[in-house]
């Protein structure tokens, strides 16, 4: 018997929880799918078992147990999914059904129920929402209970002796800091030349010097040879170079997520998508067929719990409300690492700037915490930095990264910045709490300022000079 509903949602993570939730609290009959667990990677595997860990290990002191503190992100992990769940299944207008989505036409469903069997169900809408699983690395003689992904992580019980992170970026650098305060030995290896390369040069250079600060030892430019059982040792290959990694315990691979889409049957239906990119969608998040849409992880623009959920209320918006316009380009979406300290950035990244702007139209501004806020000297800080990227005369910023205590939040104030156009002359004359790393925003205009208004018509020529130079 096939069922038809408003919108068929497919993923009960960030983005699909958005849209079943928004659609049906405007009386919308939803279909919502998902094959694993309620909450997707944010509740299971990913942001809120992470940031407990981390949480954990800035409070942890020598004299606690850190076996329980893994414990204690598991119990939390699983509460919040239990809690979840339950909410699912009492939702406004939503009808929660566990199984196996795959496109069997455009606007046809057919699903692999968890207790057995098979349903079709239609819609007028689909919503794809399946997010994305890590991506593995074979290791020869690596055995699978040595390894760990971050869908494993999160279950450990126990605090492993000396564990290696395979990897050099966002997961990779959270976690080999957590574990390295719970008391593991802790050491990364990867391809990339430093650490978290997605952010501007000056990120890895700070970030290189906490690494070695808090006794991790890093190799770069490397990959893993083989894997000794009976010796517990790995063996790396750094050019011609060999290094042994000895008594290792676990081995967290964390480079890279892969898109799950090969299993819902889009090429049968037409809907045009790469392993690479994703699903091709528009800036309302709808594929080549109509009607159907695709959000988060497996879009070539959202690799984030926020950024999902963003798109999640725009494609609500377009479903339920089609006659009302909706910005054509999506929000900007900033991110962060929680590592220690924290980084963060939004804005334009530097090859777009360069592809736009002529380099004598950006001027850089850099306030180092610890030497021009009091709030870094009160509290020790010896790394950490806000970077401003701002056209010239005009103040308008492209582009910020914030390394420092709560960087998570202070990003946000450069997000309202660059969305809204306001000007680092308005900052100037805004009124920040003291002390506080947040004042060092007001440091940024402070120099922009000093730097902008004695020399104000050499600007201005400059300005129109290299405006329209690109």
């Amino acid at each position: 018997m096939t069922n038809h509903f408003h919108t068929i949602v497919i993923g009960a993570g960030s983005g699909g929880m958005t849209v079943a939730v928004g659609l049906g609290n405007l009386g919308k009959q939803v279909a919502f799918i998902e094959g694993n667990h309620v909450g997707g990677d944010c509740t299971n595997i990913g942001c809120v078992p992470s940031k407990t860990l981390i949480h954990l290990a800035k409070n942890f002191k020598p004299n606690m147990n850190a076996d329980e503190m893994l414990q204690e992100v598991t119990r939390k992990r699983d509460a919040l999914r239990d809690k979840e769940t339950e909410e699912v299944k009492h939702m406004k207008n939503v009808t929660f059904i566990e199984g196996w989505a795959k496109f069997s036409a455009p606007k046809e469903i057919e699903i692999d129920l968890k207790s057995g069997g098979k349903q079709k169900i239609t819609a007028d809408n689909i919503v794809i929402a399946t997010g994305a699983r890590p991506r593995l690395l074979e290791i020869a003689g690596l055995p699978i209970q040595r390894t760990l992904t971050n869908e494993t992580l999160f279950d450990l019980r126990n605090m492993p002796n000396h564990l290696v992170v395979v990897g050099a970026g966002i997961i990779a650098l959270e976690m080999a800091f957590a574990f390295r305060k719970l008391g593991a030995k802790v050491t990364i290896f990867a391809l990339d030349k430093a650490p978290l390369l997605t952010y501007i040069p000056e990120v890895a250079e700070v970030m290189q010097k906490e690494i070695e600060k808090k006794g991790i030892t890093a190799y770069y430019g490397t990959t893993a040879k083989s894997f000794d059982e009976a010796a517990q040792t790995l063996t790396l290959q750094q050019g011609e170079k060999e290094i042994k990694v000895e008594n290792v315990d676990k081995v967290l691979i964390a480079i890279g997520r892969i898109r799950n889409l090969e299993s819902l049957g889009l090429e049968q239906v037409g809907v045009k998508w790469e392993a690479r990119s994703g699903v091709a969608v528009n800036s309302y998040g709808e594929s080549n067929i109509k009607g159907v849409y695709a959000i988060g992880d497996v879009t070539p623009t959202s690799a984030f719990t926020h950024s999902a959920n963003a798109q999640g209320r725009r494609v609500t918006q377009r479903i339920a409300f089609p006659f009302l316009p909706l910005a054509k380009k999506e929000p900007i979406y900033p991110n962060a690492t929680f590592s220690d300290p924290e980084v963060a950035t939004v804005g334009m990244t530097q090859k777009e700037i360069a592809e736009r702007y002529h380099p004598q139209l950006i001027k850089r501004i850099r306030v180092d915490l610890k030497d021009h806020t009091d709030r870094g000297y009160t509290d020790g800080l010896e790394h950490g930095f806000i970077i401003v990227d701002a056209l010239r005369l005009t103040g308008q910023i492209v582009h910020a990264t914030v390394v420092s205590p709560y960087a998570s939040e202070i990003i946000s104030f450069f997000t309202l910045a660059i969305t809204q156009k306001i000007s680092l002359y308005k900052i100037y004359r805004l009124v920040y709490p003291y002390p506080t790393f947040s004042s060092g925003i007001l440091k940024v205009a402070d120099f922009y300022l000093r730097e902008t208004l004695p020399n104000i018509f050499k600007e201005l020529i400059a300005f129109l000079k290299y405006r329209f130079a690109k």
